[in-house]
């Protein structure tokens, strides 16, 4: 298999070597953490039905107001 070298910074080859498991390689490791985020498609509508979805919704719509606020 191809190799390619990749330069990263100290701070994230630190947090990479941290989060790399005992016997895992960094290829194996980036590989792994890349797995775990996931298809955000699969929770599409996931709260629709929640009762709290009604404050998410507030929640949101305060935000926005608050950032166009600070826009100008």
């Amino acid at each position: 298999m191809a190799s390619k070298n990749l330069a990263i910074r100290e701070d994230v080859y630190r947090k990479l070597s941290e989060a790399k498991k005992e016997g895992e390689s960094f290829s194996d490791a980036i590989d792994r953490l890349l797995e775990k985020r996931g298809d955000l498609l699969s929770h599409w509508g996931v709260l629709s039905d929640s009762k709290h979805m009604v404050e998410i919704e507030r929640s949101i719509r305060d935000t926005r107001k608050r950032a166009v606020v600070r826009l100008r």
